[in-house]
């Protein structure tokens, strides 16, 4: 009797699994990296993500980042999917398979950036940067105005003050970062990005293969050259020919890129073009992340709207900013519903 019973249970069983539906295909692990040669013989890593026929984003990231990085604002891959926003972004000189030169500087990075975009037939792109990549972007965009559709400085930076801390730091000091990728990125507990699943632990490989993956072996020179254009280059290039529209995303309590000096820097310089700034307040550096469903929004010709959420209501919602504010007073908040608490 109990051996009929123990065979019917794994008839049943069997039975089971094989009603269970299996994929057809693999599931995705993150952006894949490419490479070709610059026309100085350089190799150059670059990541494409997205249908050739849809909307190019050249992407810079964040300073001390691996041209991977990208990964980290793939936790809205089914939004940037879904707006048909295809992007595009170039490793820094020495960080992660990038050979370092110290020869190097701005101007340089943004030819690597035109070669790749000549490789991929790419003729009009919008612009996106975070944080440090701000430097870099506005020399890309000094050099394509005419290419450009709208340009995205999120936390962005201008140039660094000569007395700041970066700036005047031995080298050998940057090691407690390149050598500790939990130290660089830092996040405390309070950080929003802490509600994105697997997001610090996303961070920390990025750091791992930004300081190791050429084989620097924590070697700091790279991010030391960093920042010594930061604080060397004390001026933006000539944004006067960027008629493209502006968008710019600050979160007023940033310690680290804070909206003055920064925001208005950005607002100078692009005299010529139509700027929305849009200010968090209360928020830190993460801004960049945290409105990352807004910036997409806006990267997709839709910065008429808001993306927002209805208090208890679990339901993203894209409306006009008239009706968006009437959501906003009634308790909702800003961006995707996940956000809420």
């Amino acid at each position: 009797m109990r051996i009929a019973l123990l065979l019917c249970s794994l008839l049943f069983a069997v039975t089971g699994h094989a009603k269970s539906k299996l994929q057809d295909d693999f599931n995705y692990l993150g952006p894949t990296m490419q490479s070709m040669q610059s026309p100085s013989g350089r190799t150059l890593a670059y990541l494409d993500e997205g249908d050739r026929n849809w909307q190019a984003v050249v992407f810079v990231g964040g300073s001390g980042t691996s041209g991977r990085v990208f990964a980290l604002l793939e936790f809205l891959r089914e939004t940037r999917r879904n707006l048909k926003l295809r992007f595009i972004s170039v490793e820094r000189n020495g960080f992660g398979t990038t050979a370092f030169d110290d020869s190097l500087a701005y101007a340089d990075y943004a030819e690597d950036v035109e070669a790749v975009l000549e490789q991929l037939g790419v003729r009009e792109f919008s612009l996106f940067a975070i944080s440090g990549g701000g430097p870099y972007a506005a020399v890309i965009a000094n050099r394509n105005a005419g290419s450009l559709t709208s340009v995205h400085m999120a936390s962005a930076l201008t140039w660094e003050d000569p007395s700041a801390l970066q700036c005047i730091v031995p080298e050998q000091a940057l090691t407690i970062y390149t050598k500790d990728p939990v130290a660089w990125w830092g996040f405390t507990p309070e950080s929003p990005v802490q509600r994105i699943p697997g997001f610090p632990d996303a961070a920390y490989d990025d750091a791992a293969r930004t300081f190791n993956m050429g084989g620097q072996a924590g070697d700091p020179a790279a991010l030391a050259h960093e920042f010594g254009l930061y604080c060397q280059v004390q001026a933006l290039p000539d944004l006067t020919g960027v008629t493209a529209p502006v968008y710019l995303y600050y979160g007023d309590a940033d310690p680290l890129t804070p909206i003055d000096p920064h925001a208005g820097r950005w607002l100078a310089g692009f005299s010529n073009a139509e700027v929305v700034a849009r200010i968090y307040p209360g928020e830190g550096h993460e801004a960049q992340y945290r409105h990352l469903d807004q910036i997409l929004v806006d990267i997709a010709g839709l910065g008429d709207k808001l993306v927002v959420c209805k208090r208890g209501a679990n339901k993203t919602q894209l409306v006009k900013q008239a009706k968006a504010q009437k959501i906003l007073d009634k308790g909702g908040s800003l961006g995707l519903c996940a956000w809420q608490d």
